[in-house]
């Protein structure tokens, strides 16, 4: 029984000078395993490539941002002009100076066009009873284009060009443009009319202008001209002629249509505080 049970519990034989024999298995290696090497190895090309297309996608979000950068919001302004607008009378008009205004749109953009212009108006605070026979030639133009513009980086658009001139002296004074992401509509500029923009403002002194200036010319000393083309409102091709009161310059004064055809008043409104209101 004794060597029945040391038999049972006997040692695996170990390879002795003239013994053979294998150990048997404990379960353990003392090498790296197989598998897990060939896991590595297969790993490895995968964390390449996903470090590669982070690196590319990186790379891409630094092209994008220097686009964004340096892409320009608007388009650049042209130079000033060195020559001047003509005066008819004592100041530059609407009419005298557009040429100069249009060739700074045609400088700044192709396919410029006025949106609008208005001519202003700085009367003097002492009037004589009766209506003035010419405008004085102090005050304002103001000449707004658009044009296509299409910048790289950027979705087609529109761009702004703003032109003040100085009516005293027929001089470009301020220039100014923005870009718009959506262009509005294009509309061709109101044609040139046999009643232009001094005899309009005449005719609008004549129709009352005049006398509402005169009532308060503390408050009532500015006044505004400019056209309106046929087809954008009930009325045909006109001049519209604002007056405004600084104690309310969000509203309407006095505002005067004028045909330009006929010269004749088309429309009469206003929305002025009486001029012993106090400001």
């Amino acid at each position: 029984m004794n060597q029945s049970a040391e038999s049972t519990h006997s040692q695996p034989l170990s390879p002795r000078s003239g013994q053979t024999g294998t150990p048997l298995s404990s379960g353990e290696s003392d090498g790296p395993d197989a598998g897990a090497v060939g896991d590595v190895q297969a790993a490895e090309p995968r964390r390449k490539a996903i470090s590669l297309l982070l690196g590319m996608q990186l790379l891409l979000a630094v092209i994008a941002l220097g686009v964004w950068v340096w892409t320009p919001d608007r388009p650049a302004l042209p130079q000033l002009p060195v020559g001047t607008a003509p005066l008819a009378g004592s100041g530059a008009t609407y009419e005298s100076a557009l040429p100069l205004a249009q060739a700074q749109a045609d400088a700044w953009l192709p396919g410029a066009v006025l949106l609008n212009a208005s001519m202003q108006v700085d009367w003097p605070w002492s009037e004589p009873l009766a209506s003035p026979g010419a405008i004085p030639g102090t005050g304002w133009l103001t000449y707004a284009f658009v044009a296509p513009w299409d910048p790289p980086g950027r979705p087609p658009g529109a761009a702004f060009l703003g032109v003040v001139i100085e009516r005293l002296t027929g001089e470009v004074v301020t220039q100014e443009t923005e870009g718009w992401e959506q262009a509005p509509e294009f509309r061709p500029p109101p044609p040139p009319a046999a009643i232009d923009s001094t005899e309009a403002t005449l005719r609008a002194e004549h129709a009352g202008g005049t006398a509402f200036r005169r009532d308060c010319p503390q408050y009532r000393h500015l006044s505004r001209t400019f056209p309106v083309a046929s087809g954008r409102t009930e009325w045909p091709l006109h001049w519209v002629v604002v007056y405004e009161d600084t104690r309310v310059p969000d509203k309407h004064g006095l505002l005067l249509r004028i045909d330009a055809t006929t010269g004749k008043v088309l429309s009469r409104d206003g929305d002025a505080p009486d001029c012993s209101a106090m400001p």
